[in-house]
């Protein structure tokens, strides 16, 4: 079954994927969460021949190595509404395809893995995609979800005010946009409420340093891509922002990402 592309604008979600930063901010995430999300898949019998959708896939990489591990008679899906960064790797046993999954089906029973990660808690429509999802995946399939849980985003050590504030002022922006900061967390909830079996999930919150050079982009870039917004609300001021920057170069400040809860199921019979 084939996926339908659709040239629609995203619908909900609510950072912007056409923002000049964007590959190096989702390479950033990638480089920190693409080797949990695989050890995962692996654990589930991820290998050759197996039919993937990787949905909200970003820049691609882990639609790369999705399509290494199951290569040469196996498909990846690389699915998101922008698919700039995804077009370029398109070939054998991986299909780039624009759809936004808020408006649009996904073929049913399709797949043996459906994959969403960071996308959900963004989507005020969340609920109807994740059942999207789920329709996709073929009896005996796996459904794996991974989601932030805000509970350790604040955490830094040594304390920082800064930090608090301008990662508090973050949240908010985005959640006036219907980004829910603590979804992760409801996940095995609401799998099992959907009907999925043999459910079960991994938080981790990984330790990031401050690095001189590098700084931290996960949350530098995050940071300048709604510094328009937290300054126009009146939640930072540039003095704030410009303070976030250096504590994020500052060599010795180690700061907590939020929880990411990883919760996956299985498919029953139809």
């Amino acid at each position: 079954m084939t996926l339908t592309t659709t040239t629609d604008p995203p619908g909900g979600y609510s950072l912007d994927p056409t923002w000049h930063a964007e590959r190096a901010r989702l390479n950033g995430l990638a480089a920190l969460y693409d080797p949990g999300t695989l050890a995962i898949c692996e654990r589930l019998g991820l290998s050759r021949g197996w039919r993937c959708l990787d949905v909200g896939a970003g820049t691609g990489t882990l639609a790369q190595a999705l399509q290494a591990r199951v290569a040469p008679t196996g498909t990846v899906v690389a699915l998101d509404v922008d698919t700039r960064f995804l077009e370029p790797l398109a070939g054998p046993g991986l299909e780039p395809v624009a759809l936004d999954v808020t408006r649009s089906p996904l073929p049913e029973g399709a797949y043996d893995l459906v994959h969403a990660r960071l996308v959900l808690e963004h989507l005020p429509e969340r609920g109807h995609v994740l059942a999207n999802m789920i329709r996709a995946t073929q009896p005996g399939g796996w459904v794996l979800i991974e989601d932030f849980d805000w509970a350790t985003a604040l955490v830094v050590d040594p304390p920082s005010d800064v930090h608090r504030r301008v990662a508090s002022a973050i949240r908010s922006v985005l959640s006036r946009r219907g980004y829910d900061p603590h979804y992760g967390r409801s996940l095995p909830r609401r799998l099992r409420a959907a009907g999925l079996t043999n459910i079960a999930t991994r938080a981790e919150s990984i330790q990031v340093d401050a690095d001189p050079v590098q700084g931290i982009p996960q949350w530098e870039l995050l940071a300048d891509q709604l510094a328009p917004h937290t300054l126009a609300a009146g939640l930072t001021d540039q003095h704030e922002l410009d303070a976030f920057h250096a504590l994020l170069h500052d060599g010795r400040t180690v700061c907590f990402a939020p929880l990411m809860v990883s919760c996956w199921g299985q498919v029953g019979s139809r």
